[in-house]
């Protein structure tokens, strides 16, 4: 909190931007060595001087504050030292809109995120994008953003066209009553064995593609029984991860704009056509097509037409991808041609990838049927969170747990980074967890339903646990500005973890209740209640009063 205050008196004297000081200011090793430090490196070879020159002229020139009690140069270094009891006077009064700020305000971020495919379960692959999404979305409404959540079905394609051929030879009526995700991922796994010695199935699925772009009624109806079902099943699982969106849409629904986007583009030659009719935009010395030759959109076609309808409705100032790996070159192809095709919101756009989740030698491969459903894995996470509390003979939501520990276990890795999944890391009530941080909220309740308040008074000698626990709330304002500028929800959640270790540190060598500070630790306490379930909020896990 009291950084600002640093960089708003450096920036006075030196000629660098406030956002520059703030990526150049460090934390020393050493609290002995000051709370903050300017290394003035940066600033040698613009002033011709050595950095230790210039941090003594800059510590002549800068007079301690209100905020800022001493400001020390130490070799090339100049070092702050913060008011701890100043700043332990505003972390005690922070309330439920503690790091909320209006950073955003008048701006829109449009997200699309989660994008399952109709006619196949969501598998643990669809797991990071929801997660990630979702967290995003809460990120930058905290910050004043106007965020909009996309859903992007995959309700089109070839798969589909597999689909129905699928459903027309061998569907089992009774098997789609009782289970109708079932049923259909079985549909599509037969399909894929039996084409690899009956090639005729392939063409007969691009033809159903085709029937199905021209209007088909029966083609039509097969499609939409399959889009029912499917939505079904991904809103039970968004209910359990309390996830929302503002706009779910297919991209069937994008296939006619995004022709006419082909056409606008052959028109102003930035298109051509190959022999065989499909259409092409020359990229890097290399064709991408963007118009098959049978005259239906493929992938691309239909990112087109979402990109410029998208921009077109929302207006947004930012639009984000959130797919895994893979994708990269799909969404660079579709920047450039945008780009190519002079939509001024190209540059607006952002793929923001991710790694996969690996559960050791478990493969996911939906056309082998050999997947990880979504579904399964929280049901099993649910029950073993379940087995945990009881084992323990402690209070908690079975629920809440799971639920909170698998998106934890997701959110807590850099989002370029793989996860690696276990049930008995994500469960543990110790270490970086999700029920360890959920139980640290807890704990924190527990000491405040226990004692009587009354007015706060600030003892002139903090203890170390106290100040490290003062400076760490005081963090988080900035934690979550950092990880909306790098959409980076791990950033929170590491935070989340570092501060609950660093109250339970304060807990245990700190008597909170019955203890002469009582009135102010009881604040202090409760300062960490708040900053905990914020940080907590952002990344979509909810907190229990006891465990």
């Amino acid at each position: 909190m009291f950084k600002k205050e640093i960089i708003s008196l450096l920036s006075k004297e030196i000629n660098l931007k406030p956002e520059q000081i703030e990526n150049l200011i460090e934390t020393p090793p050493n609290p002995e060595m000051g709370d903050y430090a300017f290394p003035c490196f940066a600033l040698s070879k613009k002033l011709k001087k050595s950095p230790d020159k210039i941090a003594e002229k800059l510590f002549k020139k800068l007079k301690p504050t209100k905020e800022i009690e001493q400001i020390k140069p130490i070799g090339p270094y100049l070092n702050f030292f913060i008011n701890k009891k100043e700043l332990a006077k505003q972390i005690i009064k922070i309330n439920a809109n503690f790091g909320k700020t209006n950073l955003g305000k008048g701006k829109k971020i449009a997200i699309d995120f989660s994008a399952p495919n109709i006619g196949k379960p969501m598998h643990i692959g669809h797991i990071r994008s929801t997660i990630i999404g979702d967290s995003l979305m809460r990120t930058y409404n905290f910050l004043g953003y106007n965020p909009i959540g996309i859903n992007y079905l995959g309700d089109v394609g070839l798969h589909i066209g597999k689909l129905i051929v699928a459903y027309e030879l061998w569907l089992n009526k009774k098997n789609l009553k009782k289970n109708p995700v079932n049923e259909l991922l079985n549909l599509y796994v037969k399909f894929n064995a039996k084409e690899k010695t009956n090639p005729k199935l392939t063409e007969q699925a691009k033809e159903k593609l085709k029937k199905f772009e021209l209007g088909d009624l029966k083609t039509e109806k097969i499609w939409e029984n399959i889009r029912k079902v499917s939505a079904e099943s991904f809103n039970k699982i968004y209910e359990m991860l309390n996830i929302n969106f503002h706009e779910t849409i297919g991209q069937s629904q994008f296939s006619d704009k995004g022709k006419q986007i082909v056409i606008n583009a052959l028109e102003q030659k930035i298109a051509k056509r190959e022999p065989d009719q499909a259409v092409y935009v020359l990229l890097d010395g290399k064709k991408k097509f963007i118009l098959r030759s049978n005259q239906t959109a493929s992938y691309i076609t239909q990112d087109l037409g979402a990109a410029v309808s998208r921009f077109k409705k929302y207006k947004f100032d930012k639009m984000i991808y959130v797919t895994d790996f893979r994708q990269k070159q799909h969404f660079d192809s579709l920047f450039s041609l945008l780009k190519a095709m002079k939509y001024d919101f190209a540059d607006k756009l952002v793929h923001l990838t991710f790694g996969a989740v690996k559960f050791g030698k478990e493969i996911m491969a939906t056309r082998k049927g050999q997947i990880i459903l979504l579904q399964d894995v929280l049901n099993k996470t649910i029950e073993k969170a379940r087995k945990e509390i009881k084992k323990r003979k402690t209070k908690g939501d079975k629920t809440k747990v799971g639920i909170g520990a698998i998106k934890y276990i997701i959110l807590k890795n850099e989002p370029a980074k793989d996860v690696q999944f276990s049930w008995e890391q994500a469960l543990s009530f110790e270490g970086n967890t999700g029920p360890y941080l959920q139980y640290s909220y807890a704990r924190a309740s527990s000491i405040i339903k226990k004692a009587k308040k009354t007015k706060a008074k600030i003892s002139n000698h903090l203890t170390k646990e106290e100040i490290a626990l003062i400076k760490k709330i005081s963090l988080f304002p900035e934690i979550v500005e950092r990880a909306g500028k790098l959409m980076n929800p791990s950033l929170i959640a590491n935070y989340s973890h570092e501060l609950a270790q660093t109250f339970n540190e304060f807990y245990h060598s700190n008597k909170v209740i019955g203890n002469k500070n009582q009135t102010f630790r009881l604040k202090l306490v409760q300062a960490f209640r708040t900053c905990l379930k914020n940080s907590l909020y952002l990344l979509g896990i909810e907190v229990m009063e006891e465990m």
